[in-house]
């Protein structure tokens, strides 16, 4: 059984070198995928290849930094929402004023960015090991398309694989008088904060109920401790107007 542990703690190590900064040329094999940047003459050669599907880009620049980490899972295979809908595998039954904590998991993305000098990135690729879903929250007259996961809950946090789930840190708080069962949460891409380390990808965030049927999520940043960093945030790297970062739920819990 030792030997296991240590099989799957060196496994976790050698995909998370995924993450983080790359100089070019490098060449990256991680879970039938490789990903891989070479000199063509004056220029750069970037080549996804796997299971996953190929893609392939050249750089007109004759050396670069590459930044890979992991990403708000919204984006594959199209950016047709901005919303992560998590449906709980039990019914979480929450008291009038209570404060309780749980963790949930979330589908990883992962971004490929480049330098563009100034600590400035661009997005020239995205990819993802999680299965994508899609599915509607509220009336199909007036509703929401989201992306759809579905989690266990956890009273600590999970282990989990960094290539393909993290987690999140989820403080449920519940302001009404009446007591209130919750089936799920949505949240929006455009607040999401995501750290990650060796062996973990993570993200906090708070689910304020004001009522049975309204809730409100939003993210928070995570301790600056041990050996998280911050993820670069896609919809912040884009460029993209921001018009909020919360999400209101109004259609059920």
């Amino acid at each position: 059984m030792v030997i296991n542990n240590e099989i799957l703690l060196l496994y976790y190590f050698m995909e998370i070198i995924m993450y983080g900064i790359h100089e070019s040329p490098f060449n990256l094999d991680i879970d039938n995928v490789s990903i891989a940047v070479e000199k063509q003459n004056s220029s750069l050669l970037y080549r996804r290849s796997g299971v996953l599907g190929n893609s392939e880009k050249l750089l007109l620049q004759d050396s670069c930094l590459f930044l890979l980490n992991p990403i708000e899972p919204v984006n594959m295979p199209k950016r047709i929402t901005h919303f992560l809908l998590v449906n709980f595998q039990k019914t979480v039954i929450l008291e009038p004023g209570a404060i309780r904590r749980v963790y949930i998991t979330f589908p990883i993305e992962i971004g490929v960015f480049i330098s563009q000098g100034k600590e400035e990135f661009e997005i020239i690729d995205i990819f993802s090991f999680a299965r994508f879903k899609y599915t509607l929250y509220g009336v199909p007259s007036n509703g929401i398309i989201c992306k759809y996961w579905e989690s266990d809950l956890y009273h600590s946090p999970p282990d989990t694989n960094p290539l393909y789930t993290g987690y999140i840190d989820l403080k449920i708080v519940n302001d009404s008088d009446h007591t209130i069962e919750i089936n799920k949460c949505i949240f929006n891409a455009y607040g999401m904060k995501i750290y990650y380390e060796e062996n973990k990808v993570v993200m906090k965030a708070v689910m304020k109920i004001p009522s049975r049927k309204l809730a409100e999520t939003e993210f928070i940043n995570c301790p600056g401790k041990g050996k998280f960093k911050k993820a670069m945030e896609l919809y912040v790297s884009s460029k993209l107007r921001v018009t909020g970062t919360k999400c209101i739920m109004e259609y059920g819990l």
